[in-house]
């Protein structure tokens, strides 16, 4: 379809996102943005969430109303065009007001992972930290629970104090009766959100996404995906993340399209909601990470989804993380009785730096797999096509899943060596891309922005090769384990070992450490599970070296099973492989703990903000019945 086909959905003639809104609740209104499970805390006065799923509504125009009264409340707290304001927020109507109040008034929205347990604590606070020093926030937006949390952030990060300071809580935004008359004017150059990459491979980098950017992106995506009127968009991504936040949160304002979001947390707890919500509301457009997929067909049973109907579902984005092969095979098997549909999987490739999307399949189509001979990839770096598996146990063929080609609208992507020179056809390189969805660059950060690009094209990072015009993700350059002259991918690794029952599925890492004396890597696996009787784990160890040796034809040098919660993870669901090495080099293999010091401050301070919150309930709810 072609982009003129594909505006009769009228795409927003507006320049930034701020713009693109009011575009939208000058326009036709309806059953525009509804939110599932809301919690009270994240309703605003004189509403009522409804249904067994306890959802809000919202049209446009009242969404544009929110936004300027939160413009309002945050004006008053000294926030002005340009200033950057920390969004510490969970998905719901609070997390809408914060970041269109932010673009009413021309500030900068940069949202953060809100901590949601004690798990790694410490890391959680110094990650907050960190970014409010590095973007030089103006104020922090959290809700009444988080007020703790970030008050022992500012008193064990003296360096970000400043930047921490001025707190407004959601409520405010959410109580505000006095509102803003218009939109602050900014240009399409200017930045529309800072999104701080995950640091899978490392130190998480704020990308700096103008507002130009990120409607070409969204463009891009609506006209590969070949958006129409009926849609329905419905996801359970966080909208800290850019796939949920650009990929179904602006997209679907972008576009004109219903959006139904459901907390992540509902689904990571209950992942039948997920299913259940498309069949509800009919939902034809949803993303998720490979994880999601998996996890649903281990954790869905038929008994959860009677009458469940994803007939409606015509595009199942997947991304984020490489992708597969078997688990989409898997949930298209599981899910085809419920009206799941071969061509609605989606295989997606995309960065941060990109605003979100890269390459697109061709819509409808069935995932194209790519089975190629195992020996020649390792070793040399080219994907020679098999017919099939040349052994039962399939060691000797690689699985890829086909990403589509470079997106609509001018982008492009190629493959090259070190040196820039483009690979030929089937031969694997550096994935690079260029086109009007690029980032302006890291912020504050030249020299990373410098290193990022080669001659106007960003350097991905990750790997790959194309064959007949379509592009195959393998894995990270930095993750890539050399041993004895092969190349070994983790996301193989792990998916091996996560295959033997009483490893947890989606958590495992594994990752390279040079061994000086043998010249070559060691291969290193870290496997959570809960298994704890010493026999039956080193029964369980050896399972995993079996399991891992049938896959890719070599043995992990190491295997450590550890504790639920430590293997790490991006706000995405990627495996920090990174971060993993590092704690392994350092001996960390526990889950995190907060120091008693920690412990006492939040509980001290959560007591005293509980006692405070029941008050002003008490008083929101006197005045609701007077």
């Amino acid at each position: 379809m072609t982009v003129e086909a594909a505006q009769t959905l009228r795409f927003t003639q507006a320049e930034t996102l701020g713009g693109m809104l009011r575009d939208r609740a000058e326009g036709p209104q309806g059953e525009d943005v509804r939110f599932l499970f809301v919690s009270e805390e994240d309703v605003p006065p004189g509403l009522e969430p409804s249904g067994e799923d306890q959802s809000l509504v919202f049209t446009y125009a009242e969404c544009y109303a929110l936004a300027k009264r939160a413009a309002y409340a945050l004006r008053k707290r000294g926030v002005e065009k340009g200033d950057r304001v920390l969004l510490v927020l969970p998905t719901g109507p609070s997390f809408l007001a914060a970041f269109y109040g932010c673009q009413v008034l021309g500030a900068i929205p940069v949202p953060v992972v809100p901590p949601f347990s004690l798990a790694r604590m410490e890391e959680h606070l110094a990650r907050i930290a960190r970014i409010a020093r590095i973007c030089e926030a103006k104020a922090t937006i959290a809700n009444d629970q988080l007020k703790a949390v970030l008050a022992v952030a500012r008193s064990k990060h003296k360096d970000a104090r400043e930047s921490l300071s001025n707190l407004v809580l959601a409520r405010d935004l959410l109580t505000e009766t006095e509102s803003v008359d218009d939109l602050v004017e900014v240009a399409g150059s200017d930045p529309g959100f800072l999104q701080f990459t995950s640091g899978s491979t490392g130190d998480p980098k704020g990308v700096v996404l103008p507002h130009a950017s990120l409607l070409a992106n969204m463009l891009a995506i609506g006209t590969g995906a070949e958006f129409r009127a009926g849609d329905v968009a419905c996801s359970w991504l966080p909208l800290f993340h850019d796939m949920g936040l650009i990929g179904h949160f602006l997209a679907s304002a972008a576009w004109g399209l219903p959006l139904v979001k459901m907390p992540p947390e509902k689904f990571v707890r209950r992942p039948k909601e997920w299913l259940k919500a498309m069949s509800r509301y009919k939902g034809t457009c949803s993303a998720a990470p490979n994880f999601a997929y998996s996890l649903c067909v281990k954790k869905v049973r038929d008994k959860d989804i009677p009458g469940i109907d994803l007939s409606p579902w015509r595009v199942a984005f997947c991304g984020a993380e490489p992708i597969n092969a078997a688990t989409v095979q898997a949930f298209i098997d599981r899910f085809k009785d419920h009206g799941f549909g071969e061509g609605t999987f989606y295989p997606v490739y995309g960065m941060a730096e990109f605003s979100l999307a890269a390459s697109f399949p061709p819509p409808g189509r069935p995932p194209v797999f790519d089975r190629i001979e195992r020996q020649a990839f390792e070793s040399e770096g080219v994907a020679k096509p098999v017919e099939s598996d040349t052994t039962e146990s399939g060691a000797e063929v690689l699985v890829w899943v086909s990403v589509g080609s470079a997106m609509p609208g001018d982008h492009g992507l190629r493959v090259v060596d070190s040196e820039g020179n483009e690979r030929p056809e089937r031969h694997e390189g550096e994935i690079e891309v260029r086109g009007p969805s690029l980032m302006k660059g890291y912020y504050k950060a030249p020299l990373a922005t410098a290193d990022a690009f080669r001659d106007g094209w960003l350097r991905t990072g990750d790997r790959g090769y194309m064959a007949g015009g379509e592009l195959y993700v393998t894995g990270r350059t930095k993750e890539l384990i050399i041993k004895g002259g092969k190349n070994l991918y983790p996301q193989d690794i792990e998916a091996a070992a996560a295959k033997v029952e009483g490893i947890r599925v989606g958590c495992c890492a594994a990752f390279g450490l040079s061994n000086e004396q043998r010249g070559t890597e060691d291969v290193v696996l870290i496997c959570e599970t809960r298994v704890s009787e010493e026999a039956a784990r080193a029964d369980l160890m050896s399972e995993v070296r079996a399991a891992v040796l049938r896959a890719v034809g070599a043995t992990p040098d190491v295997v450590l099973l550890v504790e639920p919660g430590t293997v790490p993870k991006t706000s995405s669901g990627k495996i920090q492989r990174d971060l993993m090495r590092r704690r392994y080099k350092t001996g960390n293999l526990k889950p995190g703990r907060p120091s008693l010091f920690t412990l006492l401050r939040l509980k001290v301070g959560m007591t005293v903000q509980q006692v405070k919150s029941q008050g002003v309930r008490s008083l929101l709810k006197r005045n609701k019945q007077s």
